[in-house]
């Protein structure tokens, strides 16, 4: 969930091929890519071991990628980095680059790819930066399947579910963020009018439909973050202290999110203040995204649309990852006709608002909103709708 570091004018520029071939002055033999995804409700139950509901959009991240026989590796987006199999661990390459590396090194260590084997790899993006939209995970993803389609005529292909754990792996280990198995999931197994439901317990998914009347609209803030700067690993700290708390009067328990909210109102004052509102949130978000399920199998899009306030409200009062900024959006998206439902979208402090809108949601709306809160901040609030996409794919191979 952290994001990558492109340059803005770079954002659908070319394709990944047309850069490749400029940079390299050849034709790449793979292009994949990969789909941005929001989070549509389940904030921060995923490291608690609940479920958590995902999307993937219609912005994409592409990558054209060729293998080397002698070692060397390059990577280009606006900026062109060279390392090798010897040295492309160093701390001192950039930060962006720890994405499509993190990859290479976990397959590397599978033996997927040879420990000869180089690459060369542009990459162009649509995804917005630093606004919760995981561009880190469709780095990642679109890199996995590009470099493993290539090294499958050497090697093996793997499974998509495999792949998609790989993924995960190099941002944990190789980019040193703590995320958990969602951002991934999305990118990799989406499918358009479709959500994805990620039981981070089991790290089993399936997909959910959603109803034809409702979609998507996205509203940003003027506050960027990177989850590695962000409180991010404090509030995942806060839950492990406080599952640790209620393990000793509750024996048996492994998650937060598999208690029960009257196990909360119970036991909670063994806990700090802090703690225990931390816990309520996680407790109380897991049976909001079960009612969400619900509501949407059942067609019942209003009740859906309330448990999404419902969980911002939480987010703003017991998780505290919430901003003024965001909160202003929510408000006024509520006070809009068509409105369903809106909550901040992704791990919080800044970037993004989801609202769900029905057919009766119109542009003027959306202006109107994005309008008084340039009004009150002094800053713009871009907003887009939004379809539901395909997950990560190769869009074609030599």
């Amino acid at each position: 969930m952290a994001i990558v570091t492109f340059s803005p004018d770079f954002s659908c520029m070319k394709s990944s091929a047309k850069a490749f071939t400029e940079h390299w002055g050849s034709s790449p033999s793979v292009v994949a890519s990969a789909p941005a995804r929001v989070e549509i409700i389940g904030n921060h139950t995923e490291y608690n071991g609940g479920t958590v509901v995902g999307a993937a959009i219609s912005r994409r991240l592409e990558v054209a990628c060729s293998l080397r026989t002698d070692g060397v590796i390059r990577i280009a987006s606006d900026s062109v980095v060279e390392t090798s199999v010897e040295t492309f661990q160093e701390p001192s390459l950039p930060d962006w680059t720890r994405y499509p590396l993190g990859v290479f090194d976990e397959l590397r260590m599978l033996e997927i790819i040879e420990a000869n084997i180089g690459f060369d790899l542009s990459v162009v993006s649509e995804i917005p930066q630093g606004e919760g939209l995981a561009s880190s995970a469709a780095f990642e993803l679109a890199t996995v399947i590009a470099l493993d389609a290539l090294a499958g005529s050497q090697a093996r292909s793997s499974e998509r579910s495999s792949l998609v754990r790989i993924a995960h792996r190099a941002e944990n280990r190789f980019v040193g963020v703590p995320c958990r198995l969602l951002d991934q999931s999305v990118a990799g197994f989406a499918r358009a009018g479709s959500l994805v439901v990620l039981d981070a317990s089991t790290g089993r998914h399936h997909l959910q439909a959603v109803p034809e009347n409702i979609s998507l609209v996205l509203f940003r803030t003027h506050i960027h973050h990177r989850l590695i700067d962000s409180p991010y690993e404090k509030r995942h700290d806060e839950c492990r202290q406080a599952l640790m708390g209620l393990q000793k009067v509750i024996p048996g328990i492994r998650y937060l999110a598999h208690l029960h909210p009257v196990d909360i109102v119970a036991y909670d004052v063994i806990l700090s203040e802090t703690l225990a509102r931390r816990a309520r949130h996680v407790v109380e978000e897991q049976r909001r995204v079960g009612g969400f399920l619900r509501a949407l199998t059942e067609s019942d899009t209003s009740a859906a649309g309330g448990l999404l306030f419902d969980s911002h409200e939480s987010s703003k009062t017991q998780f505290e990852n919430s901003t003024p900024e965001m909160d202003f959006l929510v408000q006024k998206l509520k006070e809009q006709p068509g409105v369903l439902g809106a909550r901040l979208s992704g791990a919080g402090w800044g970037p993004a608002v989801l609202a769900m809108v029905d057919s009766s949601f119109k542009d003027e709306s959306a202006d109107h909103v994005a309008t008084s809160y340039e009004e009150v901040f002094e800053a713009s609030s871009p907003w887009q709708r939004t379809e539901l996409s395909d997950g990560a794919r190769i869009e074609w191979q030599n």
